[in-house]
């Protein structure tokens, strides 16, 4: 068993199959169930701004990549809060980095402080500022 740590140039190969001799070895790895590919909270949030403001794919399509992405079998990631994420993010005019904040508020019933005005438009969360 092969656990490895998953980068965002890795990802976004595959995602946007612009080199297929790349996207074959993440395809390959990915499909490996002897490997446990851990992808961090962190690398989703770099993955979604790559794919919104460097390849300008919409809300929706990056959606649904990320969403496949998480459920294959050797990816180990915190999927129910990503999950949850993107929904709030897709539903709301508010960042990827807000729809996640919004998740773990959602998620855990807790009262998100901010100054952010469009957070507010959030209605599953309480938000308020200090």
């Amino acid at each position: 068993m092969s656990k490895n740590l998953l980068d965002t140039n890795l990802i976004i190969r595959f995602l946007v199959n612009d080199d297929s001799e790349k996207v074959k070895k993440v395809e390959d790895l990915l499909r490996n169930t002897d490997n446990t590919n851990i992808l961090p909270d962190t690398i989703i949030a770099e993955i979604i701004w790559v794919l919104s403001s460097y390849y300008y794919l919409q809300k929706s399509e990056i959606t649904e990549k990320i969403k496949a992405l998480i459920h294959v079998e050797s990816v180990d990631c915190n999927a129910v809060l990503i999950n949850k994420a993107l929904s709030l993010w897709e539903e709301n005019n508010i960042s990827y980095v807000d729809s996640y904040l919004a998740a773990i508020a959602e998620l855990g019933n807790i009262t998100l402080l901010s100054y952010d005005r469009n957070l507010k438009s959030v209605s599953s969360i309480t938000v308020r500022e200090p």
